[in-house]
């Protein structure tokens, strides 16, 4: 068995005790193109006669947005959705190291492509809004055309198909907007039914949201459920406010220091602290928000981490422990099969899934094995070899 999986920008296939990265042409073009048109434009930008005319300006390229949206298994092939910048499509590759070609099925700066999933030649893919709408779509390969089956102000996203390719599961959230700004209820577990074009929703709850739905051959339902917390609402406990009160004249002043020590490496390259890092460079003083956003995650992934390890967990992991892989199965019991846990998919030797650090198989026995190490790994698909 190989798997298939993204982190961020970049495309590994794990199999055979080994972990390789997959080239992206489509990646690849796009950034030569970019920095072809940058190079043909560094004489107006450069040198002595720019810092006469005030049009001077750093020599390095803007750094590229570029984003793993959906990975779908297509036979011996697989398909991919990426966003580039404002552009978006999705392409069709084969599952191997070498492969220097990258078909095209759709593209263009008005498609905004998520999560795709494959029966045959019929293709279920997430068309995101910019208004934060999603919904589902079909393509019917090699045709670029798209059909929409859900509607509304809604969120629809993670599709997969059921076994026989029938029915389409994937989860949905209502929308409530004031003016400009907007919030997504909770994710509810829904089915589409290809034959009769109707929707049912079989997993809701306020409490929780229901993601990633996915069926097996026996009927047996499998999510990932984590408590739903509205943006901005924060369930803290009243021995934390007490605790938070006491700590609070410490934590402003490890605040202003941190600012300020932070201030002092993005803008002088020196960190106050003698122990601190040195950061020299012109491109480290100029890191991009993104960058800063993901390192601020960081500090609630070490506490994720620390209480998985008072836990006992032997493969830690950065997800916290409330998200959880809960099978639903046909006669309708339930079970949580694996806790932190950030995507998944299903095999015939049992379920891989990802929980921020690792790549793992949970065989039916409940044992299980490390595939990857992998930072954030998500849109996992497995191919038998």
């Amino acid at each position: 068995m190989r798997i298939l999986y993204t982190t961020g920008d970049k495309l590994w296939l794990a199999g055979n005790g080994k972990v390789c990265e997959l080239p992206c042409m489509r990646l690849q073009q796009y950034r030569d193109t970019l920095q072809s048109i940058h190079d043909s434009k560094l004489w107006k930008t450069t040198g002595t006669g720019a810092k006469f005319t005030g049009a001077a300006q750093d020599p390095e390229m803007e750094e590229i947005s570029a984003q793993f949206c959906g990975i779908a298994a297509h036979g011996t092939e697989f398909l991919y959705t990426l966003q580039l910048d404002a552009s978006g499509g999705m392409y069709r590759r084969e599952l191997t190291e070498d492969a220097v070609y990258d078909g095209h099925i759709v593209s263009g700066n008005d498609v905004r492509l998520g999560a795709v999933a494959a029966h045959g030649d019929d293709v279920a893919a997430c068309i995101r809004y910019p208004d934060g709408r999603s919904h589902i779509g079909l393509y019917h390969l090699p045709q670029s055309r798209c059909t929409e089956i859900t509607e509304g102000d809604s969120a629809e996203n993670a599709p997969s198909w059921a076994p026989d390719g029938r029915k389409l599961y994937f989860s949905t959230s209502g929308i409530a907007r004031r003016g400009s700004d907007y919030v997504f209820g909770p994710a509810a577990a829904a089915v589409y039914s290809l034959q009769s074009r109707s929707m049912e929703l079989l997993l809701e709850e306020e409490r929780y949201d229901y993601l990633c739905p996915k069926v097996n051959a026996a009927g047996d339902l499998f999510v990932i459920r984590q408590p739903y917390v509205q943006a901005g609402d924060a369930q803290v406990s009243i021995g934390q406010v007490l605790l938070d009160v006491l700590l609070f004249p410490v934590r402003m002043i490890m605040a202003v220091g941190g600012f300020l020590n932070l201030f002092s490496i993005l803008f002088g390259g020196q960190s106050l602290r003698s122990d601190g890092p040195q950061r020299d460079s012109q491109k480290s003083k100029q890191r991009s928000a993104k960058t800063m956003f993901f390192e601020g995650n960081l500090i609630k992934a070490q506490k994720n981490l620390r209480e998985n390890f008072r836990s006992g967990e032997m493969y830690l992991g950065i997800l916290p422990r409330n998200r959880v892989l809960l099978c639903r199965r046909a006669d309708g019991s339930e079970e949580v099969l694996a806790r932190a846990v950030l995507d998944y998919c299903l095999t015939e030797e049992g379920i891989v899934y990802s929980n921020g650090a690792h790549v793992l198989l949970r065989r039916p026995d409940g044992s299980e094995e490390r595939l990857a190490n992998a930072e954030l790994a998500s849109k996992i698909v497995a191919f038998p070899d």
